[in-house]
């Protein structure tokens, strides 16, 4: 992933750090290293929807293909992941709903959550391809487009595809605010830290603590900058 540049008002990226905040409460992620990983983005993709999905239904061509991904959601939230069979079969019948009614923002919603219980299941490539599938069915709102880049760049860090999420971070946090910027910079952070360059690890830890946000904790970010 290139590090292309994102346009960004400040108001839209309040708006998306609220919609992340929003969803890091909601999940009680209690984020540690592993625990990110598998819950980051069912968070971000659960308050996008729903915040999405209202305004979609409004339009009439939309209603048939939102009954169905309605009912494909309440069952999303009743799968047993661990289920092979089950998972599989949900999986289907939700890119069914996005081939069927391609270009609604409908098949733009399964995709999505597609990516969500792929992520959730260590399926990060096939993740990755989905997020590219939705994006391109949300309209261009540079808070759903920050939180797609989080999505893909979540993925790229769990495939071990350091440099371009390395460099998809750096590029997020010089146009994003507050938590979100925080967590970019963490993000980093570590992945700075693993390759080996402890002094850039550390100056990125330090700016992460001059940036507000909840997450990560002042304590967390001070306890990897003490391993170094």
């Amino acid at each position: 992933m290139g590090a292309k540049k994102i346009k960004v008002r400040k108001k839209d990226t309040e708006k998306a750090d609220e919609i992340l905040s929003f969803s890091q409460q909601m999940l009680e992620w209690g984020r540690r290293h592993a625990s990110l990983l598998m819950g980051a983005v069912g968070g971000l993709v659960a308050v996008l929807l729903v915040s999405w999905a209202v305004g979609a239904y409004l339009d009439v061509k939309e209603r048939r293909a939102q009954r169905e991904l309605a009912a494909l959601w309440r069952d999303t939230e009743a799968l047993d992941a661990k289920d092979e069979a089950a998972l599989k079969d949900h999986l289907n019948r939700l890119q069914s709903v996005a081939e069927k009614h391609d270009g609604t923002a409908a098949a733009a919603g399964a995709a999505l959550t597609m990516t969500r219980l792929l992520f959730e299941n260590g399926r990060y490539e096939e993740a990755l391809q989905w997020y590219d599938r939705a994006s391109k069915g949300f309209p261009k709102d540079a808070a759903a487009e920050v939180i797609m880049t989080y999505g893909r760049l979540m993925c790229l860090e769990s495939m071990g595809r350091v440099e371009e999420a390395l460099a998809g971070w750096a590029t997020l946090a010089e146009v994003v605010e507050g938590g979100l910027k925080r967590e970019a910079l963490w993000h980093q952070a570590r992945m700075t830290a693993a390759k080996g360059d402890r002094e850039r690890a550390q100056k990125l830890y330090e700016a992460a603590l001059q940036v507000k946000g909840l997450y990560p904790e002042d304590a967390l970010l001070r306890a990897e900058k003490s391993r170094l």
